[in-house]
């Protein structure tokens, strides 16, 4: 028998997991037993090979504009849903206003038990903490506005080639300092 290389069988895998999630019963399921899908994902995970990327703050973090980056598919009422079902994952992303209230929020995602996020949206998006924060003085200002991604993505081509590179952009001429990343 010929030896498969680990990433082709972390690829094949990670097929048949988004196939399944894919369907409605399996989404129940995920909200029904996630440490079963988290024994899974960590099985199935890659591993990071290169260097952690790093930049270093130009200020304090008292003077510096902090905007949120999330995977965790929080999109608001009135945009369109993530296409949970592209067969090679939705890169796109939702620009979510920093004045934005929880109560104008829902999740499109099918990658991760969405139950405590479902009661508390600060675990996944904690723009109200960021508001607190800066009346408090602990941050200098909150972005304009803070993106969004639904992290069950196959094939990130488009995410590394078109989308990343769009929000990076947008958070450049935001002038922030800092991004937080919350990934689901």
């Amino acid at each position: 028998m010929a030896k498969i290389h680990s990433s082709s069988k972390v690829g094949f895998g990670r097929k048949i997991i988004f196939t399944l999630a894919q369907s409605k019963l399996m989404g129940k399921l995920t909200e029904k037993y996630p440490k079963l899908i988290d024994r899974i994902s960590v099985k199935l995970g890659s591993e990071w090979s290169g260097d952690v990327p790093w930049t270093p703050l130009k200020r304090p973090i008292e003077e510096s504009r902090v905007a949120l980056v999330t995977s965790g598919g929080i999109i608001l009422k009135s945009q369109p849903p993530f296409d949970l079902n592209d067969p090679k994952g939705d890169c796109s992303y939702r620009v979510i206003p920093s004045n934005t209230p929880p109560s104008e929020t829902v999740i499109s995602h099918l990658f991760y038990d969405h139950s405590d996020v479902k009661v508390d949206l600060e675990i996944m998006f904690p723009l109200a903490t960021l508001h607190r924060l800066q009346r408090e003085g602990k941050v200098g200002s909150i972005a304009p506005r803070h993106f969004s991604f639904q992290g069950g993505i196959h094939d990130p081509s488009p995410l590394v080639e078109k989308t990343g590179p769009e929000v990076a952009r947008s958070l450049v001429n935001d002038q922030v300092d800092l991004a937080i990343l919350t990934p689901a």
